[in-house]
């Protein structure tokens, strides 16, 4: 119902024009059951949408397309522009520290030129400052994107370095640039929380709370986002890329984008997951259980070779941050901390939610390969395997995880899609 509304669905559509369009609620997708890159081809396109797909929350693309109806048309070179974004994360209870942390990218922003063609959304837990792409000279998208994020975070960082450490680490602000990174729309429900994605005023900024963002009466400057001085980022943009080292080449010396690479601890967190399904069938628990082990392994590997075979250590003391001993249970050869509230999995003291692995793994893939076929792929490999290697945490590991670990978008998914993997 909230998504039959005509404002609602006039913004998201409005926002989303142009941009490659991704769905939360029952699943994260962004394809259609054809294949084809989700987009909205008119307002009604929202409601139909959140029925047919249980809806929760709508994303699109920082990035700006041509046209987005086939796989070829959001491919990273067919970029037109890209919209700047500063990505303020932090708990309800820190929002006042997020204002803040706000206040102080738009200030610096303002030093260096930059006012007229910058909107803030308070997306749910957290703060986005963006800056509309018709700001920048958008020659190189995507680079000048990330160099302008970085230049205005370093400039800002003493700031909000005292900010994070008055919240105790949970305020984060992150750089978060990348060509197929998805962010909230207007106007769309939070994923968990009972909270609307808003524009906020910058003149109100000062004085917003998250009532604000009551679904049933959303205080929202409506067409924030297409406010625009054309060009005023590009004094800005020049500065920042006589700075700018990129992370990594998306395109090879031969000119033709590089080849895409799914994660290593992404890696891991799929196939325990499919590892829990195949031999239990909780899809909710094997989402938690396959973070749960990411973490785990990846807590091994910095503090070495043995602390792999110590999953009581890592769970209950040194992991937990010392709340001590819990309960324990034994799944396919691991001790695995439980959380007796919710049954999910634990490690740190933090109980790990399916929508934790949906942030952390799912959408992460999603970025290389469709994360429903990475999914469907994983389970069919790592049910290839006898009963006994699945239920050994050591055969698991040697037989299963380590062989494709670095090279499981090749040897796993694509060999599915060419009929190559064992049924």
């Amino acid at each position: 119902m909230y998504y039959e509304r005509e404002a609602v669905k006039r913004e998201i559509f409005n926002f989303s024009r142009g941009r490659w369009v991704a769905v939360y609620g029952k699943a994260f997708t962004r394809y259609d059951r054809s294949g084809r890159p989700l987009s909205l081809r008119s307002p009604d396109d929202v409601p139909r949408l959140a029925k047919a797909l249980g809806v929760r929350t709508f994303y699109a693309t920082a990035a700006v397309y041509s046209r987005v109806e086939a796989q070829e048309d959001v491919a990273d070179s067919k970029i037109k522009a890209y919209t700047p974004f500063f990505d303020i994360d932090t708990k309800i209870d820190k929002w006042e520290l997020a204002v803040r942390a706000a206040e102080a990218i738009i200030s610096e922003l303002d030093k260096l030129g930059v006012s007229r063609s910058v909107y803030v959304l308070w997306s749910g837990e957290g703060i986005h400052v963006r800056v509309n792409e018709g700001a920048l000279p958008g020659a190189r998208p995507v680079e000048e994107a990330h160099a302008l994020v970085r230049y205005v975070l370093k400039r800002a960082a003493p700031a909000l370095r005292e900010l994070s450490e008055r919240s105790g680490g949970v305020l984060k602000v992150e750089d978060l640039v990348d060509p197929k990174r998805v962010f909230t729309a207007p106007l769309s429900l939070h994923r968990e929380l009972n909270y609307a994605a808003v524009c906020i005023p910058l003149d109100k900024l000062s004085s917003f709370s998250p009532d604000w963002a009551n679904p049933e009466s959303p205080r929202h400057e409506e067409g924030c986002y297409a406010r625009v001085e054309p060009g005023e980022a590009a004094r800005l943009v020049e500065a920042a890329l006589a700075e700018y080292e990129p992370v990594h080449e998306p395109v090879s010396a031969r000119g033709r984008e590089a080849p895409a690479k799914i994660g290593r601890f992404q890696v891991m967190a799929l196939l325990q997951a499919a590892r829990y399904f195949v031999l239990y069938g909780d899809l909710d628990k094997a989402k938690s259980f396959g973070l749960n082990r990411a973490i785990f392994y990846a807590w091994a590997k910095h503090y070495g070779p043995a602390a792999r075979g110590t999953a009581r250590g890592a769970g209950g003391s040194a992991a937990a941050g010392g709340r001590g001993e819990r309960r324990f249970v034994e799944i396919a050869g691991e001790e695995v901390q439980v959380d007796e509230e919710t049954g999910l999995f634990m490690i740190g003291g933090k109980p790990q939610r399916p929508q934790d692995y949906d942030r952390e793994v799912a959408w992460k893939i999603d970025l290389v390969v469709p994360y429903q076929r990475a999914w469907e792929a994983a389970v069919q490999y790592v049910s290839s395997f006898p009963r006994e290697v699945l239920e050994s945490q050591s055969r698991f590991y040697k037989r299963v995880y380590e062989p494709v670990r670095d090279t499981f978008l090749e040897a796993v998914v694509l060999r599915r899609s060419r009929g190559l993997l064992d049924a």
